[in-house]
């Protein structure tokens, strides 16, 4: 949970993007977006989905820079937000989603494990095969963002060869092509706004751009140019996250299309047997793909991130090898991947918890604190920013009305959530300025930083 000083900082611009190509490629996109197509067109969704990553990219801006100027994750910089006890609670509703994801995820690759020891071995057995991923998912979680960014650098060039040979042989053997089935969808019959679509998208990263710190504090910063060192990680991850998502998940939507009856848990296997014509080293092939395109999204997007949530409960017990094994057995025990159909609602309720997060914490970054915070405090329980008894009525009571303003708003929850709640904090913080300070100004000797503008040698 230490601070990150610059010198054993080891992610740059391009790992930075490659972590997020990891994370774009949802295999679990299958699952949560394909639901879509009951409210939009094929080609409604290419656009939802392109712009729909791009905002995703945009609210990992706001909390990027906390991390690149502080070295510290989410589930410490909360603490200024919320209290030392009131940043746990947020920091488990943010977990919450996440470990959803990796149990989601988790069972797409055990289930392409098996797949593999069927194919080679004959040895068909979905239990072993949850075992081996979640022991894999594990040792990669634990090598930390450097592990994250070389297992996904070696995994991109196989993610994009298959999942174009996936693309191509689904749109011959249909007969299709992209003309003919851009109208296609709404088989409900209904239409949403694109507000909804967006929402879906941003729900299902709002963990990610709530606590983006989580992996810009292990970012270089360059010559010492912090605006620089920004810019260039925004324009990195921006590149590589949303083709990436838009292009795999529109491989599952383009599939539910074509094939009547076809569900998002079925995708993957109908895929894999379409491409190999039951030719058992094909499969292995395929199977091998599947299991490290949900390896490299499980690890960085859901595990990850995690993992600093529950460390932060018990700081002084529970370290991160056995946060990281808790949270992999909860995610398995809790088997998400039953409650498939409902995912795009669930997705679109935590884009209402996830809003005011993001809204809360930039209010309280860029507006009161003025990009300051005071880093002993951050890791003292009884210091300044423990409010009352821990936590901070303020902010909690704006959250959970920003949660119930949004759920009054399902189809356009993370705007209205997010926009209403930085308001409302605004307003509140102002009202109980005398109360409690320290939640609307940053003063005192301990405000610490990893600015270099002048001297990139400065650590804490």
């Amino acid at each position: 949970m230490a601070p990150v000083e610059l010198p054993k900082r080891t992610i740059a611009p391009f790992g930075i993007g490659m972590i997020w190509f990891g994370i774009a490629v949802q295999v679990t996109g299958f699952l949560v977006m394909t639901p879509l197509v009951q409210y939009y067109t094929v080609g409604e969704l290419v656009w939802i989905n392109l712009i729909g990553q791009l905002l995703v990219c945009l609210a990992c801006f706001v909390t990027q820079e906390i991390g690149l100027k502080y070295g510290v994750s989410f589930a410490t910089t909360i603490t200024a937000v919320a209290g030392p006890l009131g940043g746990k609670i947020v920091g488990l509703v943010r977990a919450l989603p996440a470990i959803i994801f990796v149990g989601l995820n988790g069972f797409i690759g055990a289930s392409a494990v098996n797949m593999f020891t069927t194919a080679v071995f004959g040895f068909d057995n979905m239990v072993v095969g949850i075992i081996i991923n979640a022991s894999l998912l594990i040792l990669v979680t634990i090598a930390g963002a450097k592990g994250i960014e070389r297992f996904t650098t070696f995994a991109a060039p196989l993610m994009i060869i298959i999942g174009g040979i996936m693309f191509y042989v689904l749109m011959k053997t249909h007969n299709a092509s992209l003309v003919d089935i851009w109208d296609l969808g709404r088989t409900a019959g209904t239409s949403k706004s694109w507000l909804y679509g967006f929402g879906v998208c941003l729900g299902g990263y709002a963990a990610i751009a709530m606590g983006f710190n989580d992996f810009t504090k292990d970012c270089k910063i360059k010559d010492g140019n912090m605006k620089k060192a920004a810019r260039a990680h925004l324009i990195a991850y921006s590149i590589m996250s949303a083709p990436a998502f838009m292009f795999f998940t529109m491989i599952g939507i383009v599939t539910i299309v074509l094939v009547p009856g076809m569900t998002g848990s079925e995708v993957l296997p109908y895929l894999t047997n379409l491409v190999a014509g039951g030719n058992n080293l094909i499969i292995a092939i395929l199977a091998i793909f599947v299991f490290v395109a949900q390896l490299s999204t499980n690890t960085a997007a859901n595990l990850f991130p995690s993992v600093y949530v529950i460390c932060a409960l018990a700081p002084k017990k529970i370290n991160f090898k056995t946060a990281t094994v808790i949270v992999a057995v909860l995610a398995f025990v809790l088997q998400p991947w039953k409650y498939g159909p409902i995912l795009d609602v669930f997705l679109a309720v935590f884009g209402a918890a996830g809003g005011p997060a993001l809204g809360i914490i930039a209010v309280d970054y860029y507006y009161f604190r003025k990009r300051k915070y005071s880093l002993g405090d951050l890791f003292n329980s009884k210091g300044k920013y423990s409010y009352w008894h821990g936590i901070n009525p303020v902010s909690l009571s704006c959250y959970l009305i920003g949660i119930v303003i949004g759920l009054l708003f399902l189809d356009y929850n993370y705007f209205v959530s997010l926009g209403a709640t930085s308001v409302l904090y605004i307003l509140a913080g102002n009202l109980f300025a005398k109360k409690f300070p320290v939640m609307v100004t940053e003063t005192g000797e301990n405000l610490t930083d990893f600015t270099v503008n002048d001297d990139p040698k400065v650590s804490i």
